[in-house]
This record gives C-alpha cells, structure tokens and sequence, in this order.
C-alpha cells in the first residue's frame, strides 16, 4: 500500500505541507529535513519519479477571501495525496500560454478563459465556474442559494429589488446564482433590475459608479452576487444614510469573523476543495472519468 504524505507528516510530527515542500526541493529546515527523511526512510516511502507531482491552480483573484480560504484548502489536500501545487492568479493570456504542461501532472482552474493548450493536455477539474462540457465542475448549489437568498429577501418585505453583480461576466451569460434569484422574483412576480461593478477599475471609479447606482435610493434590497461586493455596497449606503437590505453569497470564514451581520450564503468551501482533489487525483491514478462531470454541494444560509 502505497505510503502517504500524512503518514509521513505524522511520524516526523510535522505538518503535511511541510513534506510536500520537501519532497519538491523547496525550503524546509535542516531539523525537519532530517525528521522527515527519517519517517520516510522507516516508512519504506519511495518518491514517485515517473514525472511531475505538482498540480497547477489557476484562479481569478486570492483578495477575494473564498478564493484565499479555497486554495489554502487545496493545499493542504494536494498535499495529503501526495501532490505539490503551484499557483498563478489572473487572467494574463501572454503567460499562461508560456506555460509548459509537460511541468505538471494536473489542473485546477477557476479561470473561465482557461487555455486549450493546458485542457487538452492535462487532466483538468474546474471548480465553481464552468470551463466546458469536457470538463467536471465542482461548485455549491449556486442556483439553490441564489433562490434561498431571494425568498428571504422577499419574507423580509422587499418590493424594488437590485441584483449586483461583481463583474459583467455574471450578467452574460446569466450564472446559476443570478438565476435562482431571477426565477424566485418572476415567479412572485416582484420588479427587480440588475446592474454590474467593473472590478477592473480603480477604486475612485468604483465609488462614482456605487453613487450613481444608489441615487435616488429606490431600492429596498440590493443582492450582490459576492460578498466583496456587498461589504463595498453596504460601506456606501452608510455613507449615505440609506438602509436597504443587502445581501451577499460566499460566506467566508473571513466574512462571517468579521462581518457576522452579512446576511448572505455559505458556500462549504473545504468540502468543495477535498472534492476538487479527489477529482482530480482519480483521474490521474485512474485515466479517466466521466465527460462533463458535475458535482454540486448544498449550501447554508448565514446572518439571519
């Protein structure tokens, strides 16, 4: 049976990642070297050198708290498997086409425009946003959140409904989360209108684009699509002594510390990564697994 990184980290009484970054030649101290080397040695662990172990993580941002808290928790997964990881953040097409794929086993990406050249080359799991047909898709219930946020909205009273989202890419096509909500307010029969943030701009920007959007303060509820978004809408609102219902969707850890109030949805973030990994490491200890494979996981609703 084959040994792995956790038993390893167990008898050397150190923590998985630091046998990763070992086992890849990255620093560890010259104390932990030795630990290591000897539960591995007693262990009969021997190094898998038939080709890379590091799997490359591709993600949008790591400011936004879930995408920090998601490949904290991959890392530490990978790791259990017995695999290092190497990150790139950022849609930067002139690097990610330098990439070479031969330099890893395997691919994680949160990255809608993620190249072919890496897809097609290396056993790929997309997590929360859908890459292709090819290609399994782990995400929460985004559509079951987005209705529970909506219903909640409207026992609370709401009669003119904005959904914001944190980029145009939500709107076009309409994501699943959007769409629970959308479908929740046509069914009641409820005026809601939609209106995006360009997160690409400056934060000036940002603040003139917030005050046009809240003048006239017409809105009894503002459902973001993220809670980043809804932090930067609900700082705003303040500012302008106006107290709609805002609303978010991601719960992290970070959010619910240090704004337990955010109503908003709890995406389970930990399990969503482990199963990210199982995925994927299937896939590269088995070959294959089913085209446009897609697993979803239930979601919690916080801050009532």
């Amino acid at each position: 049976m084959k040994v792995t990184f956790t038993e390893i980290a167990k008898l050397a009484g150190v923590s998985v990642p630091t046998v990763s970054r070992y086992f890849n030649q990255q620093t560890v101290s010259p104390q932990n070297q030795l630990k290591i080397a000897q539960a591995a040695k007693a262990l009969h662990y021997k190094p898998n050198k038939a080709g890379s172990k590091t799997v490359l993580v591709l993600l949008p941002t790591v400011t936004n708290p879930l995408y920090a808290e998601f490949y904290e928790a991959v890392q530490g997964n990978l790791a259990q498997l017995g695999y290092d990881c190497q990150l790139h953040v950022g849609q930067d097409d002139n690097f990610l086409a330098s990439l070479k794929s031969n330099k890893f086993s395997g691919l994680i990406t949160s990255l809608p425009e993620t190249p072919l050249s890496l897809t097609r080359q290396l056993p790929t799991v997309s997590f929360d946003r859908p890459i292709s047909r090819e290609i399994p898709l782990v995400s929460c219930d985004n559509y079951g959140g987005g209705h529970l946020i909506a219903q909640t909205v409207l026992k609370r009273g709401a009669k003119e409904i904005l959904i914001f989202c944190g980029s145009q890419q939500d709107l076009s096509p309409i994501n699943e989360r959007l769409r629970g909500m959308m479908d929740c307010f046509q069914k009641r029969q409820t005026k809601f209108s939609t209106a995006y943030l360009d997160f690409t701009a400056g934060n000036l920007f940002k603040q003139v684009q917030l005050a046009k959007l809240l003048t006239g303060q017409k809105y009894d509820a503002i459902c973001c699509s993220d809670d980043i978004t809804a932090l930067l809408v609900k700082q705003r609102v303040r500012q302008l002594s106006y107290q709609p219902l805002v609303t978010g969707f991601d719960g992290s850890n970070f959010v619910r510390n240090f704004f337990p109030d955010l109503l908003t949805v709890k995406q389970p973030i930990k399990d969503l990564a482990a199963l990210t990994c199982q995925l994927l490491d299937q896939r590269l200890r088995r070959g294959h697994f089913p085209s446009g494979h897609k697993q979803e996981l239930p979601v919690t609703l916080l801050g009532l």
